[in-house]
């Protein structure tokens, strides 16, 4: 909860630090996110219990956001997102691997004449990566907080001056988490998503 009260207010400064700079059709907008997750294939390692691969099936992602468009091409945003994938690796009941996201992100949309157009841009923030198994001999029910960033690119539709729908292909990475297992071992593991994402985004005009 601290790093939820400090990345918010940190959201809100840089809006109102900019607010200024503003465009005509500017305002806050809300949203949010459902889609396909597809988890690379991963090896998971340890100095002393040594390595083996994670395959993971098909899951789904979904989150929302707040953020604020500038009216020049130019959004703002603050998201938080949920990331599930299952294991067709390794033992246990339900093996899953999860991971829980906090970004900061900027979006720029190309111009256009139509209600569609193409969108890019990407952020940074923090994700907080558990892994459920039985790996490397060992029972794995550990977590870890690490650097994240994501980058995204798609088409958007406006349906109207204030509701926008799009469909985007979004690639999410972080740093390799590290586990704690029960025995006192430590292992890691890479962790890289490959997203279609589907989005809805409604702008208040304030």
């Amino acid at each position: 909860m601290p790093r939820l009260r400090v990345f918010m207010i940190t959201l809100g400064l840089l809006l109102t630090l900019t607010s200024n700079v503003c465009a005509e059709g500017s305002g806050i907008y809300i949203g949010g996110i459902a889609g396909l997750s597809l988890r690379s294939d991963t090896i998971l390692t340890s100095p002393t219990l040594g390595s083996t691969v994670m395959e993971f099936s098909p899951g789904y992602t979904f989150g929302g956001f707040l953020g604020y468009d500038f009216g020049n091409n130019l959004r703002l945003e603050g998201e938080l997102s949920y990331h599930e994938n299952r294991l067709r690796t390794g033992g246990g009941k339900d093996p899953q691997a999860v991971t829980s996201s906090m970004m900061l992100n900027g979006f720029y949309t190309l111009p256009s004449k139509t209600p569609l157009s193409l969108y890019f841009g990407g952020g940074f923030g923090v994700a907080t990566a558990q892994l459920e198994t039985i790996s490397l001999n060992q029972v794995i029910d550990a977590n870890e907080t690490v650097f994240a960033y994501q980058i995204e690119a798609g088409v958007g539709w406006d349906y109207n001056p204030k509701v926008n729908f799009s469909l985007g292909y979004r690639f999410f990475d972080a740093a390799n988490p590290e586990f704690v297992l029960p025995t006192g071992h430590r292992t890691r593991m890479e962790l890289a998503n490959h997203e279609l994402i589907l989005k809805m985004r409604y702008i208040f005009n304030l």
